[in-house]
């Protein structure tokens, strides 16, 4: 993922704002009033800059460090940071406990620092006592869970952040992920197609800002911007009513990985590293894969507050929807709902998404043309994959495009950098205008697996994978 330089003036450390904020608009003015401070002079300090260094704790990192191979002392001081969080948390936050073998691997030259070995070899004894060695093509590189070598992994892509929260805050997360099945929580990836219109946007980026208002506020001004943000939910999810699957899902995945991340990760800065989430997110592309990255920690920093035991009332139900009830949210009027936005920017947002919706008509009609033409269909039946949810996009009836994508199948492996089409029931893979030969495209390069070659193009132009079965040496007639 690329992430662009941030200019100094934007790295700030907010203090005490304490009943003051009410609304957005404060929120945003008061960024002008307090103290700024560069962030190598307070490295526990959790800033924007740092911030830039996390994001995104579920995507790939596309880029190498050349001194993960000489110099591992990151590594080790986030498996310590990872035993002290566990330690302190003594397996209270979701009744077990988040520590596990820990494994760091640079995503370009796939070189792996781990605590410990696996059980196939690869990885052998380092001086220091850590375990170090290249992990096998095939293994899946992401920040994820892995099992691999008998072992099931919490891999982290190097390199790790160097500002210490960013780097718990990642860690704990993943950890989080790790032990989700076996808390009753299974990971259901999915996409919220309706965020990408112009009023699913909209709303969710109301209640994203009231959620950062919340968390920089307190007392009545932190319930009242809780119940607005509830608010904009209700509307978003009554404009769509068929949306509430995929955004639970969503919640209870990565936005409890996150609060889990930022819960025992940032510590006394939970509130305000939630709060500079939420604000770089307001600015995000896409948010149909991503949003509960931001919207989770502060859900749940507010469930800490206002229902201290809703960890173990969640079932079925989305965090958010466990606030309703003891805040009294309840659902505004057409007209009320405008009033409202008004305190967070609403008429700014509404230009801002009307802008962005004619550029999506027209970069979906692009994409759909594109995609209809020549191409290659990769079909999908055990696929390992790695993404950036930064760069996720549904595409109404065609499914969903990867901007990033590493994919591995039976047939083999596709990278894909400008974008590759995966149907909506994960059953085909589609990579648009493969040159001669079909294993490459506009930033696209597909590797056969032994035994596989492309076969002719049908009358669509459509090329794709076959398994030629290796010949058969010829049986020579023997004498009797």
């Amino acid at each position: 993922m690329k992430i662009g330089k941030v200019p100094e003036s934007a790295c700030y450390q907010v203090e005490n704002l304490g009943e003051q904020v009410g609304n957005y608009t404060s929120l945003m003015a008061a960024k002008n009033t307090v103290r700024r401070s560069k962030v190598e002079q307070k490295p526990r300090a959790w800033s924007l800059c740092a911030m830039r260094a996390l994001i995104f704790t579920a995507c790939l990192t596309f880029c190498a460090s050349p001194a993960f191979a000489q110099d591992y002392r990151r590594q080790a001081t986030a498996a310590s940071e990872l035993q002290e969080m566990c330690g302190a948390d003594a397996g209270q936050l979701w009744n077990t406990s988040l520590c596990g073998p820990l494994i760091v691997v640079e995503g370009g030259t796939r070189q792996a620092w781990a605590t410990q070995r696996d059980n196939t070899g690869v990885l052998v004894r380092s001086p220091s006592g850590a375990w170090v060695g290249t992990l096998p093509t095939g293994v899946a590189v992401a920040n994820a869970t892995v099992d691999w070598g008998g072992v099931r992994w919490i891999m982290v892509v190097g390199p790790l952040p160097e500002e210490t929260t960013a780097r718990r805050v990642l860690i704990a997360h993943e950890a989080w992920h790790r032990v989700q099945s076996s808390i009753g929580l299974p990971m259901h990836d999915t996409a919220a197609a309706h965020l990408e219109t112009e009023r699913g946007r909209y709303l969710l980026r109301l209640e994203l800002r009231a959620l950062a208002t919340a968390m920089l506020s307190n007392g009545r001004a932190r319930r009242n911007a809780t119940k607005d943000a509830l608010a904009f939910r209700m509307a978003r999810l009554a404009a769509f009513p068929d949306a509430s699957a995929a955004e639970s899902a969503l919640d209870r995945n990565e936005g409890l990985a996150s609060y889990t991340g930022v819960r025992l990760g940032a510590g006394e800065e939970a509130h305000l590293f939630a709060a500079r989430t939420l604000d770089l997110y307001d600015q995000q592309d896409t948010l149909a894969r991503s949003y509960a990255y931001a919207s989770g920690p502060a859900y749940g920093l507010l469930l800490d507050q206002y229902v201290p035991n809703w960890r173990d009332s969640l079932a079925a139900w989305a965090p958010a929807d466990l606030l309703v009830s003891p805040l009294r949210a309840q659902q505004l009027s057409a007209r009320n709902l405008v009033r409202r936005a008004e305190r967070y920017g609403g008429p700014d947002i509404a230009t801002e998404e009307r802008t962005r919706a004619e550029n999506q008509r027209r970069l979906i009609a692009d994409i759909t043309n594109r995609y209809s033409g020549p191409r290659l269909e990769l079909p999908l039946g055990q696929m390992q994959f790695e993404f950036n949810p930064n760069q996720v996009t549904p595409i109404p009836g065609l499914g969903t495009l990867y901007q990033q994508l590493v994919l591995r199948d039976a047939w083999g492996e596709i990278h894909a950098t400008e974008g590759a089409l995966i149907s909506p029931n994960f059953n085909l893979l589609t990579a648009s205008q493969p040159n001669p030969g079909g294993l490459t495209g506009p930033g696209w390069t597909l590797s056969l697996a032994p035994g596989y070659r492309i076969g002719a193009p049908d009358a669509e132009g459509v090329l794709r994978p076959e398994f030629a079965a290796p010949a058969q040496p010829e049986t020579q007639p023997t004498d009797n």
